[in-house]
C-alpha cells in the first residue's frame, strides 16, 4: 500500500485502537499518548507497543522516518525524563523538552511558555505593519490585517494554551491592546473642541 494513500491512515487507527496507546490523526501526523503513574510500567509498556507498531507498519510495506519521530515526557518532579528510554527498531529515540503539534508548542511542563513567546513574536511584528500602514490606508483595511496577521494566532488552539498562567499570557494581552489601539485611535477631544 503505497505511502500517503487514503487507507493507510484508516487501516492504521483501526491497528491502534488495539493498542495501549491513544491515538490523534491529522492526515499523516500521528500523535500517540500513553498514561501510567508507574513511572517504569510506562518505558516498558511504550517500548512493546512501539515495537508492534514498527512491525506492523513493515509488514504492510509503509515507513517510519526515525529522524523525525520525537517523544516527550510531561513529567512530574519524581523523575528525570532524560532516564526515559525509547527504542524503535534499534533507533534510540531521544527525549525533547518541547515539539510542535498541529501548530502549537507543547513543553513538558505545559506552562505554554514556548508557544506563548512564539505568539508574541509574530503579534509584535504584526503590530509593527499595523502602525505603519494607518499613516497610509482606512481603518476597514486594518482591520481585514488585523483578522488576517493577528486574531488566527490568537484563536488557534487557545482553549489550551489560554489556561496558562496570568504573567504568561500577559504580554500577549498588552499587544493585543496595543494592535486595538492602532485600528480604533480614540478621540482626542481637546481637538474636536477646538475645532468646533
Amino acid at each position: 500500500m503505497p505511502q500517503g494513500s487514503v487507507i493507510s491512515p484508516l487501516l492504521f487507527l483501526i491497528y491502534t485502537k488495539a493498542s495501549f496507546f491513544h491515538t490523534t490523526l491529522f492526515a499523516d501526523d500521528i500523535n500517540l499518548r500513553m498514561s501510567n503513574s508507574c513511572f517504569n510500567v510506562v518505558q516498558t509498556t511504550v517500548n512493546l507497543e512501539l515495537r508492534k507498531i514498527d512491525h506492523w507498519l513493515r509488514a504492510n510495506k509503509l515507513s517510519l522516518n526515525y529522524n523525525k519521530t520525537i517523544f516527550m515526557v510531561l513529567n512530574s518532579q519524581k523523575h528525570n525524563p532524560t532516564s526515559f528510554k525509547v527504542i524503535i527498531n534499534n533507533h534510540s529515540i531521544s527525549p525533547e523538552d518541547k515539539l510542535k503539534y498541529l501548530g502549537v508548542l507543547l513543553d513538558n511542563k505545559l506552562s505554554w511558555k514556548p508557544h506563548v513567546q512564539k505568539v508574541k513574536t509574530q503579534l509584535s511584528r504584526a503590530c509593527g505593519i499595523l502602525s505603519k500602514l494607518k499613516h497610509y490606508t482606512k481603518q476597514s483595511v486594518l482591520k481585514v490585517v488585523y483578522n488576517s496577521l493577528i486574531h488566527p494566532y490568537l484563536n488557534c488552539s487557545i482553549l489550551n494554551w489560554g489556561r496558562a498562567s496570568n504573567t504568561t499570557i500577559q504580554p500577549l494581552i498588552k499587544l493585543q491592546n496595543r494592535a486595538i489601539k492602532i485600528i480604533k485611535p480614540t478621540r482626542n477631544l481637546y481637538k474636536n473642541r477646538s475645532s468646533t
